[in-house]
């Protein structure tokens, strides 16, 4: 009952919340009586209109009207498995198992095979035990799966990855399904897998312009003032939502919008970033989004340098911030300070409760991060236990630096790496209570006078900075990086 129903939101609102999605399912399910895809033909908006926006609310009412045979989910299942059993599968030479789709689905789905041969013995071994795969395992697993994908279709769909993730933790229940510690199943089953999946996804394409084609935009009347037509653009980019638009705003054009760029520049360059509070400088970055985005995104990628030097407020953690929630759809600070203050409470507890199985370096971080006058750091303290669990150092996502250090100091007594790194100024990091962020070897949000409040927002602007400028996750900490991505989601 609830696969077609969710088939049928995740297919018109890809990008909804997961909470959201299954409060509507709820709704339409238990409080609606929904039993048959012809039945939702029957909701009306006022029935989920406390559950979504207007738009969103509009877009799956006329969904279920003109397609009221929403897709099954019974039309998809595993033809064959990587053997009879388990234990035979995982033999020298394993056969691969082949998923078929739903109509609807890209052909490649039905051809597809998940490459068993080329997992890691130690993975192999967990599925034939009916355990579920170390961390490490599976990571290595959604990467090969997808690298395989990929040779079909370089950036497969969120219908494609939810087929193969499903047909997975259908076939293997014990190693991939989602359960709780009691054994309950969570939600569809198989969330995480296909998240995992979609985000490998997103993140091999994110500088894949090819992969992501988007129509030319309509030639206008003045071609003086309109940018050359794109021929192909990222769209949706790793998450985002407006990684470039199209249109420009009422009454503006290339030209006007330069002209501000120019007018903001001036501003700075009379008086600093403390202009960033002045209205007229909100109203002209909320008004040159799009050429910023232009800028950002040319061929070749412009450095940091010249960013900070045509776009000096965008530097600034407040617009830097906001930039993000209109690229994203997110308000990233209201998620993470929700996020971290309770679930960094809950895997603190979780690693405290299971003490005796972390390594040595584990139950250290843990044990600072439970001392008294810690309270209040549950974030901190959470991002640094899961680092330490998955071997990362620290200093590939925080340096610390007396309490004194002016940007000039950083640039000059610390190595600053290219990729974003967050400066904690204190004589330790749970004491710290300023930060900067230094960004390409140099210092791009001081402190002062736009000054950090605290490490949330440090964060938040350490997470935005890639998403903003394109920048990749550093190798030496991708995995608290997408953990924490996805740990708050």
């Amino acid at each position: 009952m609830m696969d077609f129903i969710e088939d049928a939101v995740q297919r018109v609102l890809p990008q909804l919340q997961r909470e959201k999605v299954e409060a509507v399912i709820h709704e339409l399910e238990t409080n609606l009586g929904v039993e048959g895809p012809d039945d939702l033909q029957l909701i009306k908006e006022e029935d989920i209109r406390h559950l979504l926006s207007p738009i969103q609310c509009r877009k799956l009412i006329n969904s279920f009207k003109s397609d009221p045979k929403s897709p099954q989910s019974t039309t998809s299942s595993i033809v064959s498995s990587p053997s009879t059993s388990l234990s035979s599968s995982f033999s020298d030479e394993p056969s691969t198992s082949q998923l078929i789709s739903p109509r609807g689905h890209s052909d490649w789905v039905d051809r597809f095979q998940v490459p068993w041969d080329k997992m890691r013995p130690s993975l192999k071994r967990a599925i034939d035990a009916g355990n579920r795969p170390e961390p490490g395992d599976r990571r290595h697993m959604v990467h090969v799966i997808v690298d395989t994908m990929r040779e079909h279709c370089l950036n497969p769909t969120r219908n494609d990855c939810t087929i193969v993730a499903k047909d997975i933790t259908q076939m293997y229940p014990s190693s991939f399904l989602d359960r709780t510690e009691e054994g309950e199943k969570i939600g569809c089953g198989y969330f995480t897998l296909l998240q995992q999946l979609k985000t490998r996804v997103e993140y091999v394409n994110r500088d894949n312009t090819l992969s992501r084609l988007r129509r030319p935009r309509r030639s206008q009347t003045n071609d003086d003032d309109q940018p050359p037509p794109a021929k192909c653009t990222r769209i949706d980019s790793y998450g985002c939502i407006n990684w470039q638009p199209q249109e420009y705003p009422e009454g503006e054009t290339s030209s006007s919008l330069e002209e501000k760029r120019k007018e903001m520049v001036d501003i700075f360059t009379q008086e600093g970033l403390r202009a960033a509070e002045r209205g007229r400088v909100k109203e002209l970055m909320t008004m040159t989004y799009l050429k910023q985005r232009e800028d950002i995104n040319a061929d070749p990628p412009p450095s940091i340098l010249d960013i900070s030097k045509q776009w000096p407020f965008l530097l600034s953690w407040k617009f830097l911030l906001s930039h993000f929630t209109t690229l994203t759809g997110v308000d990233l600070y209201t998620r993470l300070k929700e996020d971290l203050d309770k679930k960094g409470k809950r895997l603190l507890e979780y690693f405290r409760c299971q003490l005796m199985k972390w390594t040595k370096e584990v139950k250290a971080v843990l044990k600072d991060a439970l001392k008294e006058d810690r309270e209040g750091s549950d974030g901190l303290a959470a991002m640094l236990v899961m680092m330490t669990h998955f071997k990362e150092a620290e200093d590939a996502l925080l340096l610390l630096t007396d309490v004194t250090t002016t940007p000039a100091d950083a640039e000059e007594q610390l190595v600053l790496p290219s990729t974003p790194r967050l400066i904690a100024l204190g004589d330790t990091v749970w004491s710290a209570n300023k930060w900067m962020l230094s960004i390409e070897g140099r210092v791009v949000i001081p402190g002062i006078p736009d000054e950090i409040p605290d490490f949330t927002t440090a964060l938040a602007v350490l997470f935005t900075s890639f998403y903003v400028f394109n920048i990749e996750y550093q190798v030496e900490a991708v995995t608290t990086l997408e953990f924490v991505q996805r740990y708050c989601q």
